[in-house]
């Protein structure tokens, strides 16, 4: 009975594609990922792998579920996002600050009318993510039982390929864990994104893995939109590469102090990682896997350092001047020359008649 309920299931909510974590919405809810960042720290002498990944989402109020698999069954948790916003930073280092003033028309009398309902936002001013999302965390194992509960409890779905790509995932030994993600509450429009929260996942490992592929496409268009973009960093105790015949170009490769480590864990309060000594971080930008997409990374030579460019921060501060100020001080400036010429023309002392 309880297989039968959830295969009753499977076709009502919509899905695209989701990336390393399976997207399991309500009924009748449409979400998408739109970019996906992972953080794998490993520690070779204790053999354990904490696995931090955080989503952005399209925009959403109502609860929806995500099916993380691990090579072992993971104790899972939510983080504070200030502990993937360093990593973060570190990642994708920001340039100074480049401020520019935009001087703006506006009116006195304007500004004293209703705006009518449905009246477009000034741009720059719109909230297009929303963050400060809650999650809750259960481990789900190899099992099939306890996916099926979970889901019934809290009333996802599963599409048809989603079930056959989470089997094919347990058929190889890997363990999954369910994340219910509620999205705050919003007092205006619903925000165009939504960061989804900071998953935090402990568990053993034999050496840095992460399950990057996506099931294939079932209830969207065949030419639907691309898979989300993935970029997965590795902190060890050395360089990594990809475990593949070609392994893609780091983007990012440098030394980190053991200091700098335990800075960066203590902002989320993680007291899971067993690595807090000197090593090095290695950035892969990595392109979606068909299948499971199971990657692993291996040891590799000591190289140059790698670094991208800062990326720009452009500030803008907008000043409204109004159009009223500006007649009034184009008037006074006319009656100035005018009173100016008529001086000119009429010196003192000089008699007319």
């Amino acid at each position: 009975m309880r297989r039968f309920v959830v295969g009753a299931l499977v076709c009502v909510g919509l899905w695209s594609k989701a990336g390393a974590a399976v997207v399991v919405p309500s009924p009748g809810q449409v979400l998408q990922v739109l970019r996906e960042e992972a953080v794998l720290v490993f520690d070779p002498l204790t053999g354990q792998q904490t696995t931090l990944i955080q989503h952005v989402f399209s925009g959403t109020a109502a609860p929806f579920g995500l099916i993380v698999p691990t090579p072992r069954p993971a104790a899972a948790r939510t983080v504070p996002d200030r502990l993937m916003a360093a990593l973060d930073a570190t990642l994708h280092p920001k340039a100074a600050v480049h401020r520019v003033l935009d001087l703006r028309v506006t009116s006195w009398v304007g500004s004293c009318a209703l705006q009518e309902v449905g009246d477009i936002v000034p741009e720059g001013e719109q909230n297009t993510t929303a963050s400060g999302s809650a999650g809750t965390t259960a481990t789900l194992g190899t099992a099939p039982e306890p996916l099926h509960d979970w889901m019934l409890e809290h009333g996802f779905t599963l599409t048809p390929a989603q079930a056959i790509f989470l089997d094919e995932v347990r058929a190889r030994g890997w363990s999954l864990t369910g994340v219910v993600v509620r999205p705050p509450s919003f007092d205006g429009p619903l925000p165009e994104t939504l960061r989804g929260p900071v998953i935090s996942l402990a568990h053993e490992a034999e050496e840095p893995a992460f399950a990057a592929g996506h099931p294939p496409e079932a209830l969207v268009a065949e030419r639907g939109p691309p898979a989300p973009p993935l970029e997965v960093a590795v902190l060890t105790e050395w360089p990594v590469a990809l475990d593949a015949s070609t392994s893609p170009e780091p983007s990012y490769l440098d030394a980190v102090e053991g200091r700098d480590v335990a800075r960066i864990a203590a902002m989320g309060g993680e007291p899971r990682w067993s690595f807090r000594r000197d090593g090095t971080m290695t950035q892969f930008p990595i392109e979606r896997p068909s299948g499971p997409g199971f990657l692993r990374f291996v040891r590799t030579a000591p190289r140059p350092p790698i670094k991208p460019a800062p990326e720009p921060i452009t500030r803008v501060h907008r000043v409204g001047v109004p159009a009223e100020a500006l007649l009034a001080v184009a008037a006074f400036l006319a009656w100035g020359w005018l009173r100016w010429g008529r001086r000119r023309a009429d010196p003192p002392g000089r008699m007319t008649f």
